[in-house]
């Protein structure tokens, strides 16, 4: 038989996912134009762009050639236009900054934690430069050469802001990658879903039972600081525990 309490928790953080949360870029992801100039998986050359700290355009064709063999000049040279224009592609999301700032004004202490590579996160300090100083602690793929949903970065995360997992609300736009590891680690996790056609699969998963509801969902990064958990550092929101 369950037996069910209610619990206070206090949030004291706030951890946000970049891409698609804060700023939006291109259509496609970088990982896969680069996939599909080269043959490869995208996952497969995620793995090589977005965990290391690669300079320049030349030292991510070396990084790829080390993995994948030799590329072609049309390759090369698609991949120099890419690092150049996604060094200038990111655009603030409208609420962004307004409300990663009302909430530090509130008093809760600032995340950022993102899969990224070099060029874009340049992008992103361009695009919004108020939120990167509002930031107590960020950590990227491209530094930890750890990629979500892996742990490692949001106990980093976490680590950073001097928090435990149950005083801290993670918000990103992917189930998967977001809101699930999250969700393991005892935090509070808020699903902004901005991009549902990407998210079919997780969300019949959870409509069916499979998969554990997200703490809160919005479809709007400013609907964030109306959550009642979010009202002020010492707000509380009860939650059953069985």
């Amino acid at each position: 038989m369950k037996v069910s309490k209610k619990a206070a928790r206090v949030m004291k953080a706030v951890v946000f996912d970049i891409g698609a949360t804060l700023v939006m870029g291109p259509p496609v992801a970088p990982n896969k134009v680069i996939a599909s100039l080269i043959g490869a998986e995208p996952s497969d050359v995620a793995a090589v762009i977005m965990t290391q700290t690669l300079l320049d355009a030349n030292e991510v064709v070396t990084a790829l050639e080390e993995r994948f063999g030799t590329l072609s000049k049309h390759a090369v040279d698609k991949i120099i236009d890419l690092w150049n224009s996604q060094a200038s592609a990111a655009v603030e999301i409208p609420g962004a900054t307004q409300t990663v700032l009302r909430l530090k004004n509130r008093g809760f202490k600032i995340g950022l934690l993102s899969d990224i590579w070099t060029p874009y996160y340049l992008s992103v300090k361009h695009a919004v430069p108020n939120i990167i100083e509002a930031a107590d602690t960020i950590v990227l793929s491209f530094q930890t050469g750890k990629r979500k949903p892996d742990l490692f970065n949001f106990v980093r995360t976490l680590e950073g802001l001097g928090v435990q997992p149950a005083e801290a609300l993670m918000i990103g736009d992917t189930y998967e990658h977001d809101i699930l590891p999250a969700l393991e680690l005892g935090m509070f996790a808020v699903w902004l879903l901005v991009r549902p056609e990407r998210e079919r699969e997780s969300l019949v998963r959870i409509l069916n039972g499979y998969l554990p509801r997200p703490s809160a969902t919005i479809a709007n990064i400013l609907e964030l600081t109306e959550l009642p958990v979010l009202k002020t550092v010492t707000s509380a929101v009860e939650e059953e525990v069985c």
